[in-house]
Protein backbone atom coordinates (compact mmCIF):
# COMPACT_ATOMS: atom_id res chain seq x y z
CA UNK A 1 0.00 0.00 0.00
CA UNK A 2 1.42 3.58 -0.66
CA UNK A 3 2.82 5.32 2.30
CA UNK A 4 4.65 8.81 2.60
CA UNK A 5 7.28 9.78 4.57
CA UNK A 6 7.17 13.05 6.18
CA UNK A 7 10.49 14.53 8.09
CA UNK A 8 10.97 17.35 10.56
CA UNK A 9 13.91 18.76 11.14
CA UNK A 10 13.76 20.80 14.26
CA UNK A 11 15.23 23.22 16.79
CA UNK A 12 15.74 20.32 19.57
CA UNK A 13 14.97 17.27 17.38
CA UNK A 14 14.42 15.53 14.35
CA UNK A 15 11.20 13.14 13.90
CA UNK A 16 10.08 10.88 11.04
CA UNK A 17 6.75 10.03 10.70
CA UNK A 18 5.42 7.53 7.76
CA UNK A 19 1.54 6.96 6.78
CA UNK A 20 -0.72 5.49 4.36
CA UNK A 21 -2.07 7.67 2.14
CA UNK A 22 -5.67 7.49 3.69
CA UNK A 23 -3.47 9.31 6.92
CA UNK A 24 -3.08 6.04 8.72
CA UNK A 25 -0.03 6.73 10.63
CA UNK A 26 2.38 3.44 10.44
CA UNK A 27 5.31 4.91 12.94
CA UNK A 28 7.26 7.53 14.36
CA UNK A 29 10.58 8.32 15.31
CA UNK A 30 12.56 10.93 17.16
CA UNK A 31 16.00 12.01 17.80
CA UNK A 32 16.63 14.50 20.25
CA UNK A 33 19.65 16.89 20.13
CA UNK A 34 20.86 19.68 21.96
CA UNK A 35 21.89 23.36 20.53
CA UNK A 36 25.39 24.58 21.10
CA UNK A 37 26.66 28.00 22.75
CA UNK A 38 30.25 28.42 21.86
CA UNK A 39 30.03 31.68 23.29
CA UNK A 40 27.41 33.90 24.77
CA UNK A 41 25.33 35.04 22.29
CA UNK A 42 26.40 31.88 19.84
CA UNK A 43 23.65 29.02 18.73
CA UNK A 44 24.90 26.71 16.47
CA UNK A 45 24.24 22.87 15.08
CA UNK A 46 26.28 19.97 13.55
CA UNK A 47 24.40 19.50 10.07
CA UNK A 48 26.24 15.97 9.74
CA UNK A 49 24.69 15.40 13.32
CA UNK A 50 21.67 16.37 11.76
CA UNK A 51 22.01 13.74 8.68
CA UNK A 52 23.05 10.93 11.42
CA UNK A 53 20.24 11.67 13.28
CA UNK A 54 17.51 11.79 11.20
CA UNK A 55 18.74 8.76 9.33
CA UNK A 56 18.18 6.70 12.51
CA UNK A 57 15.15 7.96 13.13
CA UNK A 58 14.03 6.81 9.64
CA UNK A 59 15.66 3.39 10.01
CA UNK A 60 13.65 3.02 13.07
CA UNK A 61 10.63 3.34 11.24
CA UNK A 62 11.54 1.64 8.69
CA UNK A 63 11.63 -1.35 11.16
CA UNK A 64 7.89 -1.27 12.73
CA UNK A 65 5.71 -4.19 11.91
CA UNK A 66 4.22 -4.64 8.22
CA UNK A 67 6.56 -1.33 7.02
CA UNK A 68 8.16 -1.78 3.51
CA UNK A 69 10.93 0.46 2.00
CA UNK A 70 9.66 -0.01 -1.39
CA UNK A 71 6.00 1.01 -0.97
CA UNK A 72 6.83 4.38 0.32
CA UNK A 73 6.32 7.05 -2.82
CA UNK A 74 7.75 10.00 -1.66
CA UNK A 75 8.79 11.46 1.27
CA UNK A 76 9.43 15.17 2.12
CA UNK A 77 10.77 17.68 4.61
CA UNK A 78 10.03 20.44 7.53
CA UNK A 79 12.79 22.34 8.44
CA UNK A 80 13.80 24.92 11.06
CA UNK A 81 13.93 28.57 9.64
CA UNK A 82 16.80 30.59 9.21
CA UNK A 83 19.65 29.41 9.62
CA UNK A 84 23.14 29.14 7.74
CA UNK A 85 24.90 26.08 6.41
CA UNK A 86 27.79 26.79 4.14
CA UNK A 87 29.42 23.96 1.98
CA UNK A 88 32.64 23.03 -0.37
CA UNK A 89 32.35 22.11 -3.70
CA UNK A 90 32.33 18.57 -2.60
CA UNK A 91 29.25 19.81 -0.64
CA UNK A 92 31.11 19.26 2.79
CA UNK A 93 29.89 21.96 6.10
CA UNK A 94 32.60 24.55 5.77
CA UNK A 95 31.75 24.97 9.88
CA UNK A 96 28.48 24.11 12.39
CA UNK A 97 25.68 25.98 11.47
CA UNK A 98 24.77 29.14 12.62
CA UNK A 99 20.91 28.71 13.39
CA UNK A 100 17.83 31.07 13.76
CA UNK A 101 18.44 31.44 17.77
CA UNK A 102 22.45 33.17 17.22
CA UNK A 103 22.50 36.68 17.97
CA UNK A 104 26.02 37.20 16.61
CA UNK A 105 25.21 39.72 13.56
CA UNK A 106 23.31 42.30 15.26
CA UNK A 107 26.07 44.62 14.40
CA UNK A 108 26.13 43.58 10.63
CA UNK A 109 22.66 44.28 11.06
CA UNK A 110 23.09 47.44 12.37
CA UNK A 111 25.66 48.40 9.88
CA UNK A 112 22.98 47.22 6.74
CA UNK A 113 20.65 49.53 8.09
CA UNK A 114 22.47 52.57 8.57
CA UNK A 115 23.83 51.95 4.91
CA UNK A 116 20.53 51.66 2.93
CA UNK A 117 17.71 52.03 5.34
CA UNK A 118 15.10 49.93 6.75
CA UNK A 119 12.67 50.79 4.62
CA UNK A 120 14.45 50.70 1.30
CA UNK A 121 16.05 46.25 2.72
CA UNK A 122 12.02 45.67 3.59
CA UNK A 123 10.88 47.17 0.14
CA UNK A 124 13.24 44.55 -1.20
CA UNK A 125 12.99 41.57 0.76
CA UNK A 126 9.23 42.52 2.43
CA UNK A 127 10.88 41.73 5.56
CA UNK A 128 13.64 43.00 8.38
CA UNK A 129 16.79 40.86 8.70
CA UNK A 130 16.77 39.57 12.08
CA UNK A 131 19.88 38.44 14.04
CA UNK A 132 20.32 34.59 12.90
CA UNK A 133 19.09 34.79 9.67
CA UNK A 134 20.73 33.44 6.54
CA UNK A 135 21.39 36.51 5.06
CA UNK A 136 22.48 38.18 8.17
CA UNK A 137 25.36 34.98 9.37
CA UNK A 138 26.41 35.42 5.99
CA UNK A 139 27.44 39.16 6.24
CA UNK A 140 28.58 38.05 9.55
CA UNK A 141 31.12 35.59 8.39
CA UNK A 142 32.14 37.40 5.12
CA UNK A 143 33.42 40.20 7.96
CA UNK A 144 35.09 37.70 10.44
CA UNK A 145 35.45 34.59 8.39
CA UNK A 146 36.72 35.56 5.50
CA UNK A 147 39.08 33.15 4.88
CA UNK A 148 36.34 30.61 5.23
CA UNK A 149 33.83 32.65 3.35
CA UNK A 150 36.29 32.30 0.49
CA UNK A 151 35.82 28.86 0.00
CA UNK A 152 31.93 28.70 0.27
CA UNK A 153 30.67 27.04 -2.64
CA UNK A 154 26.93 27.35 -1.71
CA UNK A 155 24.61 28.47 1.04
CA UNK A 156 21.36 26.24 2.59
CA UNK A 157 19.16 26.63 4.77
CA UNK A 158 19.05 23.31 7.30
CA UNK A 159 16.79 21.11 6.04
CA UNK A 160 18.07 21.73 2.53
CA UNK A 161 21.50 20.66 3.35
CA UNK A 162 19.17 16.91 5.12
CA UNK A 163 17.43 17.03 1.46
CA UNK A 164 20.84 16.93 -0.57
CA UNK A 165 22.50 14.40 1.63
CA UNK A 166 19.26 12.10 0.89
CA UNK A 167 18.94 13.08 -3.16
CA UNK A 168 22.37 14.73 -4.15
CA UNK A 169 20.32 17.72 -5.53
CA UNK A 170 20.98 21.15 -4.16
CA UNK A 171 18.17 23.19 -3.86
CA UNK A 172 15.94 25.37 -1.81
CA UNK A 173 11.98 26.18 -1.84
CA UNK A 174 10.09 29.53 -1.55
CA UNK A 175 9.32 29.26 1.96
CA UNK A 176 12.42 28.78 3.32
CA UNK A 177 14.14 31.02 0.81
CA UNK A 178 12.10 33.50 2.21
CA UNK A 179 13.30 33.22 5.91
CA UNK A 180 16.53 33.78 4.77
CA UNK A 181 15.77 37.42 4.51
CA UNK A 182 17.54 37.43 0.52
CA UNK A 183 14.38 36.72 -1.39
CA UNK A 184 11.78 39.01 -2.45
CA UNK A 185 8.50 37.85 -2.03
CA UNK A 186 6.97 38.95 -5.19
CA UNK A 187 9.07 38.13 -8.03
CA UNK A 188 9.60 34.36 -6.11
CA UNK A 189 13.30 34.99 -6.30
CA UNK A 190 16.58 35.49 -4.57
CA UNK A 191 16.71 39.41 -4.34
CA UNK A 192 19.07 40.56 -6.75
CA UNK A 193 18.86 44.42 -5.51
CA UNK A 194 19.84 43.07 -1.70
CA UNK A 195 22.73 41.05 -3.14
CA UNK A 196 24.18 43.24 -4.81
CA UNK A 197 23.89 45.73 -2.08
CA UNK A 198 25.55 43.76 0.27
CA UNK A 199 28.11 42.45 -2.36
CA UNK A 200 27.38 38.91 -1.81
CA UNK A 201 27.73 36.29 -4.70
CA UNK A 202 24.53 35.02 -6.22
CA UNK A 203 25.77 31.92 -7.20
CA UNK A 204 26.13 30.77 -3.66
CA UNK A 205 22.54 30.67 -3.20
CA UNK A 206 20.92 27.64 -4.38
CA UNK A 207 17.64 27.46 -6.75
CA UNK A 208 14.33 28.66 -5.80
CA UNK A 209 11.41 25.81 -6.24
CA UNK A 210 8.04 24.82 -5.61
CA UNK A 211 7.90 22.91 -2.23
CA UNK A 212 6.24 20.13 -4.24
CA UNK A 213 8.98 19.96 -6.79
CA UNK A 214 10.53 16.45 -6.90
CA UNK A 215 14.49 16.30 -6.48
CA UNK A 216 14.80 12.69 -7.75
CA UNK A 217 15.07 10.21 -6.26
CA UNK A 218 16.91 8.58 -2.72
CA UNK A 219 20.68 7.67 -4.02
CA UNK A 220 21.95 5.13 -3.40
CA UNK A 221 24.36 5.86 -0.81
CA UNK A 222 21.39 7.09 1.05
CA UNK A 223 20.06 4.19 0.32
CA UNK A 224 22.77 2.31 2.59
CA UNK A 225 23.06 4.30 5.07
CA UNK A 226 18.75 4.75 5.95
CA UNK A 227 17.46 1.59 4.54
CA UNK A 228 15.14 3.90 2.49
CA UNK A 229 14.32 2.56 -1.18
CA UNK A 230 16.16 4.63 -4.14
CA UNK A 231 12.57 4.39 -5.92
CA UNK A 232 11.27 6.81 -3.11
CA UNK A 233 10.62 10.38 -4.87
CA UNK A 234 12.42 13.23 -2.86
CA UNK A 235 9.80 16.30 -2.81
CA UNK A 236 11.44 19.91 -1.86
CA UNK A 237 10.10 20.37 1.38
CA UNK A 238 9.41 23.66 2.70
CA UNK A 239 9.50 25.59 6.23
CA UNK A 240 8.41 24.55 9.50
CA UNK A 241 5.88 27.07 9.80
CA UNK A 242 4.36 26.69 6.33
CA UNK A 243 4.38 22.83 7.26
CA UNK A 244 2.93 22.57 10.46
CA UNK A 245 0.18 25.14 9.28
CA UNK A 246 -0.57 22.38 6.40
CA UNK A 247 -0.70 19.57 9.15
CA UNK A 248 -3.34 21.90 11.06
CA UNK A 249 -5.43 22.74 7.71
CA UNK A 250 -4.07 25.57 7.72
CA UNK A 251 -4.92 25.98 3.85
CA UNK A 252 -7.00 29.40 3.85
CA UNK A 253 -6.87 32.83 4.30
CA UNK A 254 -8.89 33.63 8.26
CA UNK A 255 -7.66 30.41 9.81
CA UNK A 256 -4.37 31.46 12.38
CA UNK A 257 -1.92 28.96 14.24
CA UNK A 258 -0.43 29.66 17.97
CA UNK A 259 2.83 27.42 17.55
CA UNK A 260 4.28 27.15 20.47
CA UNK A 261 7.66 24.84 20.07
CA UNK A 262 11.43 25.26 20.96
CA UNK A 263 10.52 29.34 19.61
CA UNK A 264 6.97 30.08 19.37
CA UNK A 265 5.14 31.56 16.45
CA UNK A 266 1.65 33.64 15.72
CA UNK A 267 1.06 32.63 11.76
CA UNK A 268 -1.56 33.80 9.01
CA UNK A 269 -2.32 33.05 5.29
CA UNK A 270 -2.65 35.47 3.06
CA UNK A 271 -3.69 35.57 -0.62
CA UNK A 272 -0.83 38.27 -1.16
CA UNK A 273 2.11 39.33 -0.03
CA UNK A 274 1.25 41.56 2.88
CA UNK A 275 3.93 42.72 4.76
CA UNK A 276 3.84 45.16 8.26
CA UNK A 277 5.03 48.66 7.63
CA UNK A 278 6.91 48.73 10.68
CA UNK A 279 8.91 45.13 9.58
CA UNK A 280 8.06 43.69 13.27
CA UNK A 281 6.44 40.56 11.78
CA UNK A 282 8.13 38.34 9.00
CA UNK A 283 6.29 37.90 4.98
CA UNK A 284 6.70 33.85 3.77
CA UNK A 285 5.65 32.45 0.43
CA UNK A 286 3.58 29.57 1.52
CA UNK A 287 4.38 25.94 0.16
CA UNK A 288 0.56 26.76 -1.60
CA UNK A 289 0.85 28.38 -4.74
CA UNK A 290 -0.55 31.84 -4.50
CA UNK A 291 -0.41 32.03 -0.77
CA UNK A 292 2.01 33.53 1.79
CA UNK A 293 2.39 33.40 5.45
CA UNK A 294 2.18 36.27 8.16
CA UNK A 295 4.78 35.45 11.04
CA UNK A 296 5.60 36.77 14.28
CA UNK A 297 7.84 35.42 16.33
CA UNK A 298 9.17 34.99 20.02
CA UNK A 299 12.49 33.32 20.26
CA UNK A 300 12.08 31.53 23.72
CA UNK A 301 8.05 29.46 24.10
CA UNK A 302 9.12 26.00 24.68
CA UNK A 303 12.43 26.95 25.59
CA UNK A 304 11.63 28.94 28.20
CA UNK A 305 9.93 26.48 29.74
CA UNK A 306 12.72 24.06 29.77
CA UNK A 307 14.77 26.03 31.37
CA UNK A 308 13.00 27.09 34.08
CA UNK A 309 11.35 23.53 34.90
CA UNK A 310 14.53 21.76 34.04
CA UNK A 311 17.32 23.82 34.68
CA UNK A 312 16.42 25.99 37.26
CA UNK A 313 14.21 23.92 38.85
CA UNK A 314 15.37 20.67 38.49
CA UNK A 315 12.00 19.11 37.75
CA UNK A 316 11.79 15.83 35.64
CA UNK A 317 9.70 16.33 32.50
CA UNK A 318 7.24 18.37 32.49
CA UNK A 319 4.78 16.18 33.88
CA UNK A 320 4.02 17.89 37.18
CA UNK A 321 4.12 21.43 35.32
CA UNK A 322 0.29 21.87 34.43
CA UNK A 323 -0.17 20.36 37.81
CA UNK A 324 1.55 22.76 39.38
CA UNK A 325 0.73 25.82 37.48
CA UNK A 326 -2.73 25.25 37.65
CA UNK A 327 -3.54 25.50 41.33
CA UNK A 328 -2.16 29.21 40.64
CA UNK A 329 -5.26 31.47 39.32
CA UNK A 330 -4.46 33.81 36.56
CA UNK A 331 -2.32 36.05 36.81
CA UNK A 332 0.30 34.09 38.69
CA UNK A 333 -0.66 36.64 42.08
CA UNK A 334 0.67 39.59 40.03
CA UNK A 335 4.25 38.04 38.61
CA UNK A 336 5.02 38.94 35.06
CA UNK A 337 7.50 37.03 33.31
CA UNK A 338 9.72 38.19 29.83
CA UNK A 339 10.47 35.41 27.73
CA UNK A 340 13.26 37.23 26.11
CA UNK A 341 15.79 34.67 26.93
CA UNK A 342 17.77 35.16 24.35
CA UNK A 343 16.88 38.65 22.15
CA UNK A 344 13.57 39.06 20.98
CA UNK A 345 12.02 38.86 17.20
CA UNK A 346 8.40 40.42 16.93
CA UNK A 347 7.47 43.20 18.49
CA UNK A 348 10.93 44.47 19.65
CA UNK A 349 13.81 43.34 17.18
CA UNK A 350 15.93 43.13 19.95
CA UNK A 351 19.05 40.83 20.40
CA UNK A 352 19.72 42.72 23.84
CA UNK A 353 16.41 41.90 25.01
CA UNK A 354 16.54 40.11 28.30
CA UNK A 355 14.45 37.86 30.46
CA UNK A 356 13.21 38.96 33.72
CA UNK A 357 10.99 38.03 36.40
CA UNK A 358 8.66 41.21 37.45
CA UNK A 359 7.33 41.76 40.45
CA UNK A 360 8.35 38.52 42.48
CA UNK A 361 7.82 39.08 46.55
CA UNK A 362 8.06 35.93 49.37
CA UNK A 363 4.55 35.26 48.56
CA UNK A 364 5.53 33.38 45.56
CA UNK A 365 7.14 29.96 44.73
CA UNK A 366 7.94 27.57 41.55
CA UNK A 367 4.33 26.91 40.75
CA UNK A 368 3.85 30.92 40.62
CA UNK A 369 6.96 31.27 38.53
CA UNK A 370 5.72 28.14 35.99
CA UNK A 371 2.32 29.82 35.33
CA UNK A 372 3.64 33.33 34.51
CA UNK A 373 6.20 31.63 32.19
CA UNK A 374 3.55 30.55 30.05
CA UNK A 375 1.05 33.43 30.45
CA UNK A 376 4.19 35.12 29.45
CA UNK A 377 4.81 33.12 26.02
CA UNK A 378 1.22 33.85 25.76
CA UNK A 379 1.73 37.58 26.20
CA UNK A 380 4.66 37.31 23.89
CA UNK A 381 2.22 35.38 21.36
CA UNK A 382 -0.31 38.19 21.53
CA UNK A 383 1.93 41.36 19.93
CA UNK A 384 2.13 39.18 16.95
CA UNK A 385 -1.70 38.22 16.76
CA UNK A 386 -2.78 41.94 17.32
CA UNK A 387 0.00 42.95 14.58
CA UNK A 388 -1.36 40.84 11.85
CA UNK A 389 -4.68 41.50 12.77
CA UNK A 390 -3.81 45.08 12.18
CA UNK A 391 -2.64 44.35 8.76
CA UNK A 392 -6.25 43.69 8.06
CA UNK A 393 -6.08 39.77 8.25
CA UNK A 394 -9.23 38.39 10.25
CA UNK A 395 -9.16 35.60 12.89
CA UNK A 396 -12.05 33.31 11.92
CA UNK A 397 -9.93 30.08 14.09
CA UNK A 398 -7.08 29.96 16.17
CA UNK A 399 -5.73 26.58 15.85
CA UNK A 400 -2.80 25.57 18.63
CA UNK A 401 0.00 23.73 17.44
CA UNK A 402 3.57 22.53 18.99
CA UNK A 403 4.43 20.87 22.20
CA UNK A 404 2.54 23.30 24.08
CA UNK A 405 -0.77 21.88 22.64
CA UNK A 406 -0.43 19.12 24.65
CA UNK A 407 -1.14 21.19 27.55
CA UNK A 408 -4.37 21.60 28.50
CA UNK A 409 -3.94 24.69 30.19
CA UNK A 410 -1.22 26.22 28.32
CA UNK A 411 -4.48 25.92 25.50
CA UNK A 412 -6.72 27.95 27.88
CA UNK A 413 -4.11 30.33 29.19
CA UNK A 414 -3.92 30.89 25.66
CA UNK A 415 -7.55 31.63 25.09
CA UNK A 416 -7.90 33.55 27.99
CA UNK A 417 -4.99 35.89 26.94
CA UNK A 418 -6.01 36.11 23.30
CA UNK A 419 -9.44 36.24 24.09
CA UNK A 420 -10.16 34.02 21.50
CA UNK A 421 -11.80 30.54 21.07
CA UNK A 422 -8.77 27.56 20.79
CA UNK A 423 -8.82 24.23 19.04
CA UNK A 424 -6.51 22.31 18.71
CA UNK A 425 -5.76 18.86 16.27
CA UNK A 426 -5.69 15.47 17.24
CA UNK A 427 -2.48 14.93 15.44
CA UNK A 428 0.44 15.86 17.86
CA UNK A 429 3.34 15.85 15.05
CA UNK A 430 1.71 18.74 12.62
CA UNK A 431 4.68 19.98 10.71
CA UNK A 432 5.25 15.97 9.64
CA UNK A 433 2.15 15.43 8.41
CA UNK A 434 2.44 18.68 6.82
CA UNK A 435 5.96 17.40 4.93
CA UNK A 436 3.64 14.23 4.22
CA UNK A 437 1.35 16.12 3.01
CA UNK A 438 3.55 17.72 0.43
CA UNK A 439 5.77 14.73 -0.52
CA UNK A 440 2.07 13.42 -1.66
CA UNK A 441 1.39 16.39 -3.16
CA UNK A 442 4.47 16.43 -4.95
CA UNK A 443 3.87 12.49 -5.93
CA UNK A 444 0.89 12.95 -7.55
CA UNK A 445 -0.92 11.07 -4.81
CA UNK A 446 -2.99 13.76 -3.81
CA UNK A 447 -4.32 16.29 -5.89
CA UNK A 448 -3.61 19.40 -3.75
CA UNK A 449 -3.03 21.18 -0.38
CA UNK A 450 -6.63 21.81 0.47
CA UNK A 451 -8.02 18.47 -0.73
CA UNK A 452 -5.19 16.54 1.18
CA UNK A 453 -5.73 18.59 4.41
CA UNK A 454 -9.73 18.64 3.96
CA UNK A 455 -9.67 14.47 4.52
CA UNK A 456 -6.61 14.32 6.65
CA UNK A 457 -6.43 16.46 9.54
CA UNK A 458 -9.25 16.25 12.39
CA UNK A 459 -9.59 18.37 15.30
CA UNK A 460 -9.88 17.61 18.96
CA UNK A 461 -13.86 18.61 19.69
CA UNK A 462 -12.72 20.52 22.53
CA UNK A 463 -12.66 23.93 22.29
CA UNK A 464 -11.09 26.24 24.84
CA UNK A 465 -13.23 28.98 25.40
CA UNK A 466 -12.15 32.19 27.27
CA UNK A 467 -13.13 33.31 30.43
CA UNK A 468 -14.52 36.94 30.92
CA UNK A 469 -12.99 37.25 34.40
CA UNK A 470 -9.28 36.03 32.91
CA UNK A 471 -9.21 37.85 29.77
CA UNK A 472 -9.53 40.98 32.07
CA UNK A 473 -6.68 40.15 34.22
CA UNK A 474 -5.14 39.67 31.38
CA UNK A 475 -5.74 42.86 29.84
CA UNK A 476 -3.97 44.59 33.01
CA UNK A 477 -0.94 42.27 33.09
CA UNK A 478 -0.40 42.54 29.08
CA UNK A 479 -0.02 46.42 29.55
CA UNK A 480 2.49 45.58 32.48
CA UNK A 481 4.01 43.19 30.28
CA UNK A 482 4.91 45.98 28.01
CA UNK A 483 5.86 48.68 30.48
CA UNK A 484 8.42 45.43 31.87
CA UNK A 485 10.73 46.07 28.34
CA UNK A 486 9.70 49.15 27.58
CA UNK A 487 11.28 50.34 31.33
CA UNK A 488 14.23 48.25 31.03
CA UNK A 489 15.30 48.08 27.23
CA UNK A 490 18.55 50.83 28.31
CA UNK A 491 19.30 48.52 30.85
CA UNK A 492 19.01 45.10 28.83
CA UNK A 493 21.56 47.18 26.02
CA UNK A 494 23.92 47.97 29.46
CA UNK A 495 24.18 43.83 30.16
CA UNK A 496 24.77 43.02 26.87
CA UNK A 497 27.46 45.42 26.32
CA UNK A 498 29.22 43.62 29.29
CA UNK A 499 28.51 40.26 28.26
CA UNK A 500 30.51 41.50 25.48
CA UNK A 501 33.00 43.12 26.94
CA UNK A 502 33.93 39.90 29.24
Amino acid sequence: MTSLLGIDLGTSSVRAMLMQADGQRLGLAARSYDVDIPAPGRAEQDPDMWVARAEEAIREVLAAPGVRANDIAALSFSGQMHGLVCVDKNGRPLRPAIIWQDQRSKKSIESIYERFGRERVGGWVQNSIAAGFLVASLVWLKDNEAELYSRIDKVMLPKDYLKFRLSGVIATDYSDAAGSAAFDNTSLSWSGELLSALDLDPDLFPPCLPATERMGTVTPEASARSGLSTSTIVVNGGADQCMQGVGNGIVRPGVFSSNIGTGGQVSAIADKPLYDQAFRTNTIAHVIPGRWTLMGATLSAGAAMKWLSQRILAMDGFGDVDRMAGAVPAGSGSLVFLPYLVGERTPHLDPDARGMFCGLTLGHGRANMLRAVMEGVAFALRDSLEIILQMGIPCTRMIASGGGANSPLWLQIQANIFNREVVRSLNDEQACLGAAITAGVGAAVYTGFPEACDALVQFDPRTYVPSTTNARVYDDLFAVFHDCYRDNKKTFARLAALESAE
